[in-house]
């Protein structure tokens, strides 16, 4: 049992040597993020005098707020790091392992899951337990509000049964159906998803002998993809491709919906804008 006594040993220093929360805004708890989603709703919700540090993938091309975060320290994922950085709340959307957990407790560290969030209440709802849980409720509040009023101006006008529709791909390959925020995305936008329609739920994806017999008005391509060429997922297939090549391909940066957030209003503008322009085309 040698190496237990010498983890803490390494806890305690680390400790010792973090800066004192005095060092940012009294009033405010100091935080770290663990995950590229929780990095986002930090950066999002955050006093840059709270930020005790973020992930490494917050400065990835996968982060809405890349730039912002290059101004924090960026954590590997480890306990000491988050206990130096002098954190009180480690928030969290990748898992933290027992060991890690059990260190941060002995510290007075909380950890504050990240709920994955599918749908527009649930989205408001892990936006108000972050913002509640780093003192930032008022903040919180105005992402909410904003959120509101930005889906409110791009909410379709028409039926349901006039609007165009799409259909969802991953680079992988694989697609999204009900009880996923791309559906709740595309919906928002105003487009009937045919995979939702169709089946299978969540992350699977519709055979491509159907999208042949029935295409779609529109082709999405994103999520953790940041090629210029999203496109190429449908390449692969040229049956597939045969039939997208002929009809919009919108490529949605995956920055804009990396997972379940308030930044996903940013790919329901864009799609909502080529709504409009597919309208548009018809009335002409």
């Amino acid at each position: 049992m040698p190496a237990r006594p010498a983890f803490l040993l390494c806890m305690t220093l680390a400790f010792t040597m973090a800066p004192t929360a005095g060092a940012a805004n009294p009033t405010l708890p100091r935080v770290a993020s663990f995950g590229l989603c929780a990095d986002q709703m930090l950066l999002m919700l955050g006093d840059s005098r709270q930020i005790a540090s973020v992930s490494a993938q917050a400065v990835g091309p996968l982060s809405f707020y890349a730039r912002r975060a290059r101004a924090f320290p960026a954590n590997r994922g480890a306990a000491e790091e988050v206990i130096a950085s002098g954190a009180d709340i480690l928030l969290v959307s990748d898992a933290v392992d027992k060991r890690s957990a059990h260190a941060l407790a002995q510290f007075g560290v909380d950890v504050v899951d990240v709920p994955i969030a599918n749908n527009w209440p649930e989205i408001e709802a892990m936006t108000r337990r972050v913002a509640l849980a780093i003192g930032r409720a008022r903040q919180g509040e105005a992402v909410i509000s904003d959120l509101r009023a930005r889906l409110a101006r791009v909410r379709p006008q028409q039926p349901r049964r006039a609007w165009p529709t799409a259909i969802y791909y991953r680079p992988d390959g694989g697609g999204a159906g009900t009880g996923t925020f791309v559906d709740a995305a595309l919906s928002a936008a105003g487009f009937r998803n045919l995979q939702a329609e169709w089946g299978p739920p969540f992350w699977g994806g519709v055979p491509v002998e159907r999208i042949v017999l029935h295409p779609p008005d529109v082709f999405a391509v994103s999520y953790f993809d940041t090629s210029s060429n999203a496109s190429s997922v449908l390449r692969r297939n040229p049956v597939l491709w045969g039939k997208a090549r002929t009809r919009p391909v919108v490529n949605i940066h995956g920055k804009y919906w990396n997972c379940g957030s308030p930044l996903l209003i940013e790919a329901v503008e864009q799609l909502a804008a080529e709504r409009e322009r597919l309208l548009a085309r018809r009335r002409n």
